[in-house]
């Protein structure tokens, strides 16, 4: 290796040396001519200083007197050393003299110590901070600098925290908040600014965050929120816009959503909602309201859903629905109308059909019937077994009552052989008794005497309640002394109902047939119950067919159907199948 060098010496030095020859030698001549001027101003001064006044030659005229040369050296070397500990390098009182700062290092104990005005730099003499201290503590007015002298903070300070007025900046020289500052945060009133200098926020601080007061701003410039803050959040009252400066919601808010009393509006600036929130939900009493500002529902609320009593409104402003609401269905009492306010139904309602006790109407406004409801369908089986003191609180007191198995004197009169022999039958419910022989049959509203048995029963179609048959004639015209039957007839509805003593409860009569003759509520029946797919199998509702096209009174024809432990009759008259008659007895004798 050292053979290598010796190599590359040889060859190259005689190239270079010439040249940095010739490079250096204009330096060596700068530096012995700077140091000749040096040694002729030394000799100079030496000169003036030494020479006394002894000629004009020692003085230099301005205008009309002359001024010894050596006086004026002494003014200006006096200048240079004045100059010198004033501008370059000043002791300390004398920067308190001219109120300029005190050059420190920063973390060193001179500076820990120091109170005054200074200017902290670090190691490379780099500025840290410019303004007063106290200990060494930042205090008063100052300027806090980052790296490559960069302004970061200029304000107020105290006990070395931001704390007043002050401007601050990022580590690029660009704004990010004025105002006011309270142990380094911001707190009070200021301004803060996104990186591209557009104005974010206006208004109160608290540690730093949002609170109190203020503005905030989309990046478009476009107000965002104003109202109150707190912990950086939107709490208190406000208003709400969107990027195109629409109104979207004013009102109350609790950690940036709505809660409290507010009005939402929709991108349009239309009027949604109005009421309670809670937790950005509809919540409370509140009103609903359809795009084109016509109310949708007014009442209670719970999550965003209807729950409670409310009304609710087509958007044409009729009331479709008042009543009771369940995660926005119709769930308990409640009326329902259609699209031009007409009533259709009030009563109960479960999970939004009817479900209950409730009563439909017609387009007039009129009554047509009153029943109970499953899922939606009428379930008038739900009369059987009723106590008459329900029956009197669901219609009311019925405007006829007949006391039945009591002797008919006109049948008597008019069939008196048969009368005397013992035989006699009594009035049905809704027909006259009819004798002959030693067993009479009796046909009314209660049933036809036409005998047959119900598939899986063992139930004869005819038979009656606690053994009377057809109108509730005894079998062998034995009289059933023994219960009290009334019929009881409420033609306001188009019913009758067969009310008789249960044996368990002899002092409480109970419903054991129900008959429905209105044309209109057999309309609304007869498609649901006598609909079939496939007559061998049960309808959507579950009934099955038990006879159809039976003769009856003439010009009639009955169609019976059963479910679970009822049957159902229904008259039809021959010209146009219009059902007239509805007879539901049970198929099971009460226990």
């Amino acid at each position: 290796m050292n053979a290598f060098v010796k190599t590359m010496d040889t060859i190259f030095r005689p190239v270079v040396s010439p040249i940095f020859t010739k490079m250096l030698k204009p330096i060596f001549k700068l530096r012995a001519l700077t140091m000749a001027l040096i040694k002729k101003f030394q000799a100079y001064l030496k000169a003036i200083l030494g020479t006394k006044e002894s000629s004009l030659s020692n003085y230099v005229p301005i205008g009309y007197y002359y001024v010894s040369k050596r006086l004026l050296l002494i003014c200006f070397l006096i200048i240079l050393l004045l100059s010198y500990f004033i501008f370059i390098r000043p002791p300390v009182f004398v920067n308190k003299w001219f109120n300029r700062p005190t050059v420190l290092q920063e973390n060193t104990p001179k500076t820990s110590a120091f109170s005054g005005k200074a200017k902290v730099v670090d190691e490379q003499q780099g500025a840290r901070y410019e303004g007063e201290l106290v200990d060494g503590l930042y205090a008063g007015t100052g300027k806090l600098y980052g790296k490559q002298g960069v302004l970061l903070y200029e304000g107020a300070f105290d006990k070395g925290q931001k704390s007043g007025a002050g401007t601050l900046n990022d580590e690029q020289g660009r704004l990010l908040y004025k105002g006011l500052f309270v142990a380094d945060a911001y707190n009070g009133l200021g301004t803060l600014y996104t990186p591209d200098q557009k104005v974010r926020y206006i208004g109160e601080f608290q540690n730093g965050q949002f609170g109190g007061s203020g503005k905030l701003f989309y990046p478009n410039g476009g107000i965002q929120y104003d109202g109150a803050f707190h912990a950086g959040k939107y709490s208190g009252a406000g208003k709400l816009f969107d990027a195109t400066g629409i109104l979207l919601y004013e009102g109350d808010f609790a950690g940036n959503e709505f809660n409290g009393v507010g009005k939402l509006f929709n991108s349009k600036g239309i009027m949604l909602y109005e009421g309670a929130f809670k937790n950005g939900k509809f919540s409370g009493e509140g009103s609903e309201f359809h795009e084109n500002g016509m109310l949708k529902y007014k009442g209670a609320f719970t999550a965003g859903s209807y729950n409670g009593e409310g009304i609710a409104s087509s958007d044409k402003g009729l009331v479709t629905y008042k009543g009771g609401f369940i995660n926005n269905v119709y769930h308990g009492v409640g009326e329902l109308m259609d699209e031009a306010g007409r009533t259709l139904y009030k009563g109960d309602f479960k999970s939004g059909r009817y479900d209950g006790i409730g009563t439909l109407f017609d387009a007039d406004g009129s009554p047509v019937l009153k029943s109970f409801f499953v899922s939606g369908n009428v379930n008038l089986q739900s009369y059987i077994g009723l106590s008459s003191k329900k029956l009197e609180d669901m219609l009311g007191k019925p405007a006829e009552v007949t006391l039945l198995g009591m002797p008919d004197p006109l049948a008597a009169l008019n069939d008196a052989a048969g009368a005397a022999g013992g035989a006699g039958g009594t009035t049905g419910a809704g027909g006259t008794a009819v004798t002959g022989g030693a067993n009479p049959s009796a046909t009314g509203a209660a049933g036809n005497t036409t005998r047959t048995t119900l598939p899986g029963t063992g139930i004869d179609s005819a038979a009656g309640v606690n053994g009377i048959t057809g109108g509730n004639a005894t079998n062998g015209g034995a009289a059933a002394s023994d219960i009290i039957e009334l019929k009881l007839g409420y033609p306001n509805y188009q019913m009758t109902f067969i009310v008789s003593a249960s044996p368990a409860n002899p002092k409480e009569a109970t419903v054991t047939s129900f008959t429905l003759w209105g044309s209109k509520p057999l309309a609304l029946i007869v498609p649901a119950v006598e609909t079939f797919t496939d007559p061998k199998q049960p309808n959507a509702l579950g009934y099955r067919i038990l006879e159809l096209k039976r003769a009856d009174q003439p010009g009639s024809y009955t169609n019976s159907y059963y479910k679970d432990d009822y049957l159902l009759t229904f008259t039809h008259r021959v010209a146009g199948n219009t059902a007239t008659q509805l007879e539901i007895i049970p198929t099971k004798p009460a226990n």
